[in-house]
């Protein structure tokens, strides 16, 4: 960071995605992963590449690196991908409705409303959900070439303009619109596995060149306190019935230091930082953190100002508070040590997340800056330097923006810096500058949503998953006993792969689709999906499946 600035900005950019393979098949059962490794995880990391000046985070989820190397070094596959290499003329009459179906999950107004052709696809297929008599009339109106067409489309809609630039070629497949030929497919797959490959080189050369700083998760990305202690949502929710307690430190140990040496093996330094999933913290969680030697970790500002209210003489009962309480690192200590802890502004990161995709790109960029401004003239002269720290998901927005924001962060990265008192940071530099100087006794559990736990536990249908979990986890552990005074050992690679599985379940994506949120219907691919990860414990173990995870929970 550039000492002579009052303000750094740190923007952390969190990349993530579910756990979407069937270790027991080999199976990707979606696809976003390499869909979003093309349209996001690549062009992002471009994007800091072009502003030397600029200082960006990264948080990359270990197990979204575990799937992007899958796809680079093991020729994986996933639905989606089967479902464009087949020949045109070749699909089977479930392939086309699947391709109806699904492959017109792209923005509407960024990606299919400018391109008549795709538009005009939709509009021959409409736009419910294909099922019922109505189902074989709109399939036989599509012909070869339509499927061809929209094979290709699809897979087109999510490139870069970056990635197209960069290839002539692709940039006439794109110009085409319609069509194209099986060749044609074929170049674009081809493309989408090269554009892959060169995720993870390129974010540990910028690390490397000192151009970002690359943070991690625990692995599976599981909601860290509950994991610890499924009563530590009651203080945020005390009016919700809870499932029976589930608490196990033990699995969110494994799942930090498991992190850090995935992420140490992959980028050949250990993460001095972390975003826990959803930003969620609690003192038991924080203890693990402690413990595995993490440097700092960063949450959202309703995590401050409650953590103050309750705990903090100074503030005891106060609801409203100066903003600027949240520019500055504070220090956490318990009897195994001591963290930095870092908290988000959260209404600019939401403004970014949800607002500004409306507007004109160059003007947000801009009204960002002056926000970033404002901050600095309002903190006081004879504080320390500030620290203004922006999270949010590093994927998601973007395909809301034209272009995928591509004016909005070329008009940002190249002019923030230049700004006489604010200027871009790593959270890492900013504190080799300024330590904490101010101190935070206990933390409120609770996540950046809400600053509690609703979306994961306390409805019925999230109940019924963590039951699940405990009761599979305990026939687990009887099984590993069981097998250890058989003489087999715990490292047996049958016993290793069904804890690996369980650890999987664990991650926080299943229940986040619970509760009516996946609006899929009666058919919950997350769901079917944990209860994939539950069912291989058995299988690994030789047993039979019990019948409850036969039965979908939503």
């Amino acid at each position: 960071m550039n000492i002579s600035k009052r303000l750094g900005v740190a923007f952390l950019w969190h990349m993530h995605q579910p756990f979407y393979k069937d270790p027991l098949t080999g199976k990707y059962q979606m696809p976003w992963v390499r869909l979003h490794g093309v349209k996001d995880y690549y062009p992002m990391a471009a994007l800091v590449e072009d502003f030397a000046p600029v200082r960006v985070t990264f948080n990359l989820v270990p197990s979204l690196v575990e799937q992007i190397n899958d796809y680079v070094h093991n020729e994986t596959k996933d639905t989606f991908l089967d479902l464009t290499a087949v020949k045109a003329t070749a699909l089977t009459f479930e392939q086309k409705v699947a391709i109806l179906n699904n492959f017109f999950k792209v923005n509407f107004k960024q990606f299919i409303e400018p391109n008549k052709r795709y538009e005009s696809l939709l509009l021959k297929k409409g736009v419910k959900t294909l099922a019922g008599s109505a189902l074989k009339k709109v399939v036989k109106s599509f012909s070869s070439q339509d499927f061809l067409d929209l094979q290709a489309l699809f897979n087109l809609a999510w490139f870069h303009s970056i990635n197209i630039e960069e290839d002539v070629n692709l940039k006439e497949l794109v110009a085409k619109k319609e069509g194209y030929t099986e060749e044609d497919k074929e170049y674009i797959i081809a493309c989408q596995k090269k554009i892959m490959s060169r995720i993870i080189p390129l974010y540990r050369k910028l690390q490397d060149e000192g151009r970002i700083e690359i943070t991690t998760t625990p692995f599976y990305h599981p909601i860290l306190p509950l994991i610890c202690d499924t009563n530590d949502a009651r203080p945020s929710l005390p009016g919700s019935p809870l499932p029976k307690r589930f608490s196990h430190p033990e699995d969110a140990e494994w799942h930090v230091t498991e992190a850090i040496k995935y992420h140490t093996e992959q980028f050949g330094v250990p993460p001095a930082g972390m975003w826990p999933s959803e930003g969620s913290v609690s003192d038991k969680a924080l203890d693990v953190l402690i413990r595995s030697g993490i440097k700092w970790v960063a949450t959202d500002e309703d995590i401050l100002f409650r953590s103050l209210s309750l705990y903090d003489k100074k503030y005891k009962g106060v609801t409203q508070f100066d903003r600027r309480i949240i520019y500055r690192p504070y220090r956490y200590e318990n009897a195994s040590g001591h963290i930095t802890m870092i908290f988000r502004d959260k209404n600019l990161s939401d403004i970014i997340s949800f607002n500004y995709n409306a507007w004109d790109q160059d003007e947000a960029a801009w009204d960002l800056i002056n926000h970033c401004n404002n901050i600095e003239s309002s903190l006081r002269r004879d504080t320390d330097r500030g620290l203004l720290t922006i999270v949010m998901d590093g994927e998601n927005a973007w395909e809301y923006y034209k272009d995928n924001g591509r004016l909005f962060f070329e008009t940002l990265y190249g002019n923030i810096d230049k700004e006489e008192n604010i200027g871009t940071t790593t959270i890492s530099d900013f504190l080799s500058l300024e330590s904490p100087k101010r101190s935070i006794s206990n933390v409120f559990p609770g996540s950046w949503i809400n600053h509690n736990f609703e979306i994961w536990i306390g409805q019925e249908q999230d109940n019924i998953s963590w039951s699940y979990l405990d009761r599979v986890r305990k026939d687990l552990v009887r099984f590993t006993r069981q097998a250890q005074k058989k003489g087999i050992k715990a490292d047996d690679a049958k016993i290793r792969q069904a804890w690996r599985e369980l650890y999987i379940a664990e991650g926080s994506d299943w229940n986040w689709w619970y509760g009516g949120k996946a609006h899929v219907g009666n058919e919950n691919p997350f769901d079917r999906l944990y209860r994939t990860h539950l069912k291989n414990i058995y299988t690994l173990m030789g047993k039979e499946i019990p019948d409850f995870l036969k039965i979908s929970i939503a």
